[in-house]
């Protein structure tokens, strides 16, 4: 703090006396003492600077006290300079204050309220804010947090790694081989079992986490939109995978990156608002950018083909099957599960521009749900050009239902894919924070992507007859931030319209792209599309 004659923190006894017996012998002596006060609390008031960034720390006594006097003295506060709202998704809305900020999630069937204080600070409440009367908080936490984190599902993963908080995990109520991060399965999770600082409880059993949490109550469990005890003390519902696909549909909203924005959620607990809503922004720029390359690939293909008297009848673009065969617990055969639009992989093919096959049919029932047999399979998807099988048994279906398959045009040119070129569960982990490399890829194995240099390297969607199933890698340091595996995409009307090439990396945040420095590679094709892309290399 400045110094000051007459600040109040060097006041003693003597002092005191001194002035007051000083002031004493003036003609106004009390409006003297007065403006000495005053004057003390104007000097307290100016030392209160108003933060550029959102605390990463707890505040110190002495910011403490700074910024409570500022307040007292009318002075308006803000802690919380970077702040998020929703885009996409409808399920979640923060209220920011001065020193404070309202957390809900307005799922219909979750419903619940918190509220985030500066650490630091003492915990508002309605005698202290009265604007807090009458709201009902189902958990209280000071932010950052800076304790530990208890996951309870693999989807939650790879946003707590994005906030690089991955030394805060603790706990966990999934299943521990179906944990694919590399840092986490390979370092963290190995020694946290050894010296005692990683704990796996059972799965759904409320009651032995909020026992867990009882025992640690510096935890902050993260749940999900379906977990039975929605308001249990010190968890926050995460309702990413509830994003609806209808509702998006419906009000013309992108479910994938309605998803992603809970990112945003998550970083709002840690005051890392900054890095999380720069992670969204250029994740959705990746994304609108391959979504565009790919309008512009389809429609010089629509021209092209046009010019040569070929013409492309409506609804004739690449067809993609999404489709596997399903078996219940003990082995037995339950027939085959189609995609159903709306739905996120509807979304993908809708920005790559091919027609994705769905159906609600089939003539057997499986728990409520519909499933093809092999002739209505057959007969459904025989003549789809592209088949992505999510799922990891492609094997063991292709030797039983060898007769079927081998009538399945994609089967015959050898274009199936399934989701294993990062492994057989980071799928289920990893995708949601990744769906712009997802779309890039099924552009990708339609021919609807930019060919680069150097070239995309495929993360998710393998080739079952061509390529083997894949990894995440190793992990060198767990202490290292979270790198991005995006592919850096160059708007392909900036390189027609002569315009400066410009990528859509992470250049904006801590997060890099694993490719930047990609460049859009200019070959002079056998075929020419159109004078306007001429010099452009697709994938033809």
């Amino acid at each position: 703090m400045a110094s000051h004659p007459f600040h109040r923190s060097q006041f003693n006894g003597k002092q005191l006396h001194f002035i007051t017996s000083s002031t004493m012998k003036l003609s106004n002596s009390w409006s003297s003492l007065l403006l000495l006060l005053a004057a003390a609390a104007s000097t307290t008031s100016a030392e209160y600077t108003p933060p550029t960034t959102n605390y990463g720390r707890c505040l110190t006594a002495d910011e403490a006290a700074d910024i409570t006097t500022a307040l007292s003295n009318g002075v308006e506060v803000d802690l919380f300079p970077e702040k998020v709202s929703s885009d996409q998704s409808v399920y979640w809305e923060i209220d920011y204050r001065s020193t404070y900020k309202i957390l809900k999630n307005t799922q219909d069937t979750v419903n619940t309220t918190y509220l985030l204080y500066q650490c630091g600070l003492p915990e508002p409440t309605p005698e202290t804010h009265p604007e807090l009367e009458g709201i009902t908080f189902d958990s209280v936490f000071s932010v950052p947090h800076t304790g530990g984190l208890l996951v309870t599902a693999t989807t939650q993963i790879p946003n707590i790694e994005i906030l690089n908080r991955r030394s805060q995990v603790v706990a966990f109520a999934v299943s521990e081989n179906l944990v694919s991060s590399p840092c986490l399965s390979q370092q963290i999770i190995p020694a946290g079992k050894e010296d005692g600082s990683i704990t796996f409880l059972p799965l759904y059993n409320d009651t032995v986490i909020e026992d867990y949490v009882t025992e640690h109550p510096d935890t902050l469990v993260f749940g999900g939109a379906w977990d039975t005890d929605l308001k249990m003390k010190n968890k926050v519902i995460i309702s990413d995978v509830g994003e609806s696909p209808e509702e998006a549909l419906d009000q013309n909203r992108d479910v994938n990156e309605a998803i992603f924005e809970w990112l945003e959620v998550y970083g709002s607990l840690f005051n890392e608002e900054g890095l999380a809503g720069g992670v969204v922004s250029d994740t959705k720029g990746r994304y609108n950018c391959h979504t565009d390359n790919a309008a512009m690939i389809a429609e010089s293909r629509r021209e092209l083909r046009d010019v040569e008297e070929r013409r492309l009848e409506e609804g004739s673009r690449p067809v993609v099957l999404w489709a596997y065969h399903n078996q219940d617990f003990e082995g037995n055969d339950v027939g085959w599960d189609v995609g159903e639009c709306p739905n996120y992989y509807c979304t993908y093919a809708k920005h790559c521009h091919v027609e994705m096959l769905n159906s609600t049919e089939g003539s057997i029932d499986y728990w409520g749900y519909p499933r093809m047999t092999d002739e209505e399979f057959l007969e459904f998807g025989k003549n789809a050009d592209v088949w992505v099988y999510p799922s990891s048994d492609w094997n063991r279906v292709s030797t039983q239902k060898m007769f079927y398959l081998s009538q399945f045009k994609a089967v015959q040119d050898e274009k199936v894919y399934d989701y294993q070129m990062s492994g057989e569960s980071a799928w289920f982990e990893q995708r949601l924070a990744e769906y712009d490399t997802v779309l890039l890829d099924l552009c990708h194995i339609v021919d609807r992507a930019v060919s680069t240099d150097p070239p995309h390297i495929r993360k998710w969607f393998r080739n079952v007859y061509t390529e083997g199933v894949g990894t995440l890698g190793m992990c060198e340091d767990p202490e290292e931030p979270y790198t991005s595996r995006a592919t850096e995409c160059v708007r392909l009307d900036d390189v027609v319209g002569g315009g400066d090439v410009e990528g859509g990396g992470d250049t904006a945040t801590e997060v890099p792209a694993a490719s930047s420095g990609s460049r859009l590679a200019v070959v002079l094709g056998a075929v020419s599309i159109l004078s306007v892309v001429a010099n452009v290399a697709f994938t033809l």
